[in-house]
């Protein structure tokens, strides 16, 4: 006996006989070379050439109640003696306790995880690659604060070492944004799936989804920082560093999870992607101090995950006693340019884990009506 969810094409073909549920429901139970002629009779004919099982369970799942009951009806005289009649149905599966669900479903998306040595590999290699490649632009400029008596040559100094610390928060936005881009939507129909079998609800899953992302992006981060901490020279609080990055990761994750329970293809997910993530770059205060864009927009770089993280970024490695006296100025002025507060780091974290609740919410609401439209 097996249970196997839409199987291929050679796949199914070695089995001998199929059993389908629906809610709780025996729709058919019998021969697999006579699956196709049981729905044909219902008046649901299968195409030539088509996948049975996708066939099957397609109509499971977006027949109504009423339109199921002729598959039910037209069971065989031994189908019917073993199973329910047509006018009865069972009651839907009971789901199991919330942290059963849970339980399983994070030992689930942590072996699939593991198992995907492939995407752990370029996510890893590619962090640690452009980690390394920042570290080779940007060698020391951390430790450099320009000549003395040079205004110019002070603030361009400032600027590189800030330059160092937005392109590793850059790069944390889209290592963690894009593989969630690629993958969800194909996770996608098997959540549906399984969520209108009763197996599980929305919460234990996106809870399961949530707690394996966070120490992956976590890593990821202490990847960038570990690799270039030194090599550029950076002054503030590793840890702080990386807390910085694993935040913008967990938020980037987040949002593209949103983006890809909302669309139907991962294709029209990584098309929609640039209106998501390059905005923030023109708001985090990089390409133009936020001072200088115009006040009907600058309020925009409030709701760019990407601009707290550098703020963030940015208070740890300028902090106070990093900072020669006579340099404090220049970065005084850097601050003041991009609307930094220096005591409202709290803020910006706060304001971050927001995002990423909201943002992981509004995916289980949208994950939840999608799996609604097929019960």
């Amino acid at each position: 006996i097996c249970t196997i969810h839409q199987p291929a094409s050679e796949v199914f073909d070695l089995f001998s006989r199929v059993i389908l549920l629906r809610k709780g429901v025996l729709v058919y139970d019998g021969d697999a070379d006579k699956l196709t002629n049981h729905f044909a009779d219902a008046g649901y004919p299968c195409k030539a050439n088509y996948n049975p099982s996708e066939f099957a369970m397609k109509k499971l799942q977006v027949l109504t109640d009423e339109e199921i009951q002729p598959l039910i009806a037209i069971h065989s005289p031994r189908v019917v003696r073993s199973s329910i009649t047509g006018t009865e149905k069972l009651k839907a599966v009971k789901r199991p306790p919330f942290f059963t669900q849970f339980r399983h479903l994070f030992i689930r998306e942590f072996q699939q995880f593991i198992r995907d040595k492939t995407t752990i590999q370029a996510r890893f290699v590619m962090a640690g690659s452009l980690a390394f490649l920042v570290g080779l632009v940007f060698f020391q400029v951390g430790k450099e604060w320009g000549d003395d008596g040079n205004k110019e040559d002070i603030f361009t100094a400032v600027a590189n070492h800030r330059g160092a610390l937005v392109f590793l928060a850059i790069n944390s936005m889209f290592l963690s944004g894009q593989p969630m881009l690629l993958v969800f939507p194909q996770e996608r129909p098997v959540f549906i799936r399984e969520h209108i079998a009763g197996t599980y609800g929305t919460a234990a899953y996106m809870l399961a989804k949530t707690l394996v992302d966070i120490p992956a992006g976590f890593l990821q981060s202490a990847v960038s920082i570990g690799l270039s901490y030194f090599m550029v020279g950076f002054n503030g609080n590793v840890f702080y560093l990386i807390c910085a990055l694993a935040i913008l990761a967990a938020v980037s994750s987040s949002s593209s999870l949103l983006l890809g329970a909302a669309t139907t293809r991962a294709e029209t997910a990584v098309n929609l992607s640039p209106i998501t993530f390059v905005p923030q770059i023109l708001f985090s205060g990089f390409l133009i101090p936020t001072s200088n864009i115009p006040v009907w927009l600058r309020w925009l770089q409030w709701v760019a995950p990407l601009k707290y993280s550098v703020n963030l970024e940015l208070l740890t490695d300028f902090h106070h006693s990093a900072v020669p006296d006579d340099r404090q100025l220049a970065v005084n002025e850097l601050m003041y340019k991009n609307e930094i507060a220096k005591d409202s780091w709290w803020l910006y974290v706060v304001i971050m884990m927001g995002m990423f609740v909201v943002f992981r919410v509004l995916a289980a609401v949208v994950l939840n009506n999608r799996a609604k439209k097929f019960e």
